[in-house]
């Protein structure tokens, strides 16, 4: 739901506290320049929420992964997008297409799914293969595996043209897979789950392939969300969604710590300290306890 202004300032930007006016001046550029936020009077809201009363059965999906030249948009770039369309939980189509990237491919590359230089001479530039992409993705709920690494990519080119991120919902069935499938298999890479469902396409580093059996592995694991009560897109995007840790909940106590040399202490029950620890900088060395670990859940800073 909305957010108010000054709570998603200190999430952002790390404040100790935000007055209404400074956090409104500070997020405006990030609400304004992306399509799926909007300002609903002093609080920062999705602009549009198509899924949340999607039934399942009903929505379109557009499962899509892309062969990139590296990990990092900006850095890298794409080489090919492969996207399979389903239409109320039916396969409605496909799209493919090479993609020039503009630079030499890394061997790596090159190793891992058999493209070379010359097979991307003349492809579509990396903007015009995500338009035409976007043209076949339209009015669906977009999916991955690892969502995060091909939704940055496609926005990187969608900002280059439009100054605006996507704005449909998206699915990750890597989360989607953790959660659902959680003590069932050992791994969610799409290479396990391929192997766990028996898809009839099997993953091999080609954007259409990766994309089809991801599709096949998503109308299972709606399967299994239904089973545990999904009705909506909204709810299996609930499902998808990362647990965030409770140690990482209270990384707002390390706001307003000084960045000198210091002590600090753990204190657990009873207010028996557990540990003394000096830092350099104790900003940045309380900052970190709360970046991972589930041993500190317990333990308050003093």
């Amino acid at each position: 739901g909305p957010v108010a202004a000054e709570e998603a300032a200190r999430a952002l930007f790390a404040l100790a506290s935000a007055p209404a006016a400074l956090a409104h001046s500070l997020l405006d550029d990030v609400v304004t320049g992306d399509a799926r936020l909007a300002w609903r009077g002093r609080t920062v809201a999705l602009a549009n929420d198509p899924a949340e009363e999607l039934p399942l059965e009903a929505a379109s999906y557009v499962v899509v992964d892309l062969e990139t030249t590296g990990l990092r948009p900006g850095r890298a770039a794409i080489c090919e997008i492969g996207a399979v369309r389903l239409d109320g939980l039916t396969h409605a189509g496909t799209f493919q297409t090479l993609v020039d990237p503009g630079i030499p491919l890394p061997p790596v590359v090159t190793s891992l799914t058999g493209l070379e230089d010359r097979d991307l001479a003349g492809a579509p530039t990396p903007v015009q293969a995500v338009e035409r992409f976007l043209d076949f993705a339209s009015g669906a709920v977009l999916v991955a595996h690892n969502a995060r690494f091909d939704i940055g990519f496609l926005d990187r080119e969608v900002e280059l043209v439009e100054g605006r991120r996507l704005a449909a919902p998206v699915i990750d069935t890597v989360g989607l897979a953790r959660r659902l499938l959680a003590g069932r298999v050992a791994r969610a890479s799409l290479s396990s789950l391929s192997h766990f469902f028996g898809t009839s396409t099997r993953p091999c580093h080609r954007a259409l392939p990766d994309a089809e059996a991801t599709a096949e592995i998503l109308l299972r694991l709606i399967g299994l969300a239904q089973e545990r009560g999904a009705r909506t897109v909204a709810d299996l995007g609930r499902l998808a969604a990362p647990r965030t840790r409770h140690v990482y909940d209270k990384r707002s106590l390390a706001f307003g710590a000084p960045s000198s040399p210091g002590v600090y202490l753990f204190v657990g029950k009873g207010d028996q300290i557990l540990y003394v620890g000096r830092a350099r900088n104790l900003r940045e060395r309380l900052r970190s306890y709360f970046r991972g670990g589930d041993e500190l859940e317990e333990a308050d800073f003093i």
